[in-house]
Order: structure tokens, then sequence, then C-alpha cells
């Protein structure tokens, strides 16, 4: 299966969750799905400067009733803890999360091996649930992860892994 095909079943399944608005800060191995998403015209998308700008729309659109996603790279997720821990835990906001697992042994970006360590890590010190998809057969589960995180009331960070996404960066 080649990434595009992987982009437009993890886009079916957003659309399937009721996802109608995405906030974006690009990530080389998302910005595939950034693209489709922003391509589609029954899907509002906002881009951000940065990875807390995407949590607080997803966060402010839960409060409206819409069904929200953030897609961000690994780098952004660990800058973003914070606010994710002051405000959506503290306050019970879901907020779902989409983001590139950098940082594994198969990306070859040393720079990202950082992230790799302490991103999980981190997610269990504060106690967020979290998913990783790293086979085609998994897209399936997003529905259910997006309600997961609606019914938690909390975070949920969904990985997408290099394996999964055929990415050469």
């Amino acid at each position: 299966m080649n990434a595009m095909d992987v982009n437009e079943r993890i886009h079916a399944q957003l659309k399937k969750a009721g996802v109608t608005l995405a906030a974006s800060l690009p990530d080389d191995w998302v910005a595939p799905l950034i693209n489709r998403i922003a391509a589609d015209n029954t899907m509002r998308h906002v881009r951000v400067a940065r990875e807390a700008e995407a949590v607080a729309i997803c966060s402010g659109a839960f409060f409206g009733g819409v069904r929200a996603v953030a897609l961000m790279g690994a780098t952004g997720l660990l800058t973003c803890t914070g606010e994710l821990a002051t405000l959506n835990l503290r306050h019970q906001i879901p907020v779902f999360l989409i983001v590139s697992q950098r940082g594994t042994i198969d990306d070859h970006r040393i720079y990202q091996e950082v992230q790799g360590r302490r991103t999980i890590p981190l997610l269990q010190a504060y106690d967020f649930p979290y998913h990783v998809v790293d086979r085609p057969d998994e897209i399936a589960s997003i529905p259910d992860a997006f309600e997961t995180c609606r019914l938690q009331k909390r975070p949920f960070v969904l990985f997408l892994t290099k394996k999964l996404l055929g990415t050469n960066a």
C-alpha cells in the first residue's frame, strides 16, 4: 500500500468519526495527510504557527460541538504538553491528536532521536492515552480512538509510524 492510499484511508476514517475541523502545523511525515484534509471542502482546515494553537482551537471546537483533530509532529507534541496538562487534563477537555512518531530506530534523522526516547515516557508520566498505528489494517481503529478521547475527556494521541506512512524522510 502506498502512502497516498494510507492518507486517503486515514482521511476517510476521520470523516467516519465525524471530524469536521482540523488544525495543523506541518511535519514532513504528515504533510500529505494535511494537504488531503486542506483540499476537502467538507472539513475546515486551520493552519497554525504553534502546536499549542492547534490544541486551543480543537479544545474550543469541543465546546462548540465540533469534532476536531490536531495534526503535528512529535517535536510539536512535546512543546505543547504543558497546555495539554493544564488546559485539557485539568478541565477534562478532550483533544484528539494525530502525531508522526519521530525518533524511532527507522527514522534516520539523528536530531529526531531525542523525541523518540522522550515522547512515550512523557505521555505515560501524564497518563495520556495513546495508540501507535503502524499497519494499514489498524487505520480502521481511528473512530474508536476518537470516541475513547471524547469519553475519557482527556487528550488522546494517535501516532503514525514511518512504516505505515512509507515515508522516505
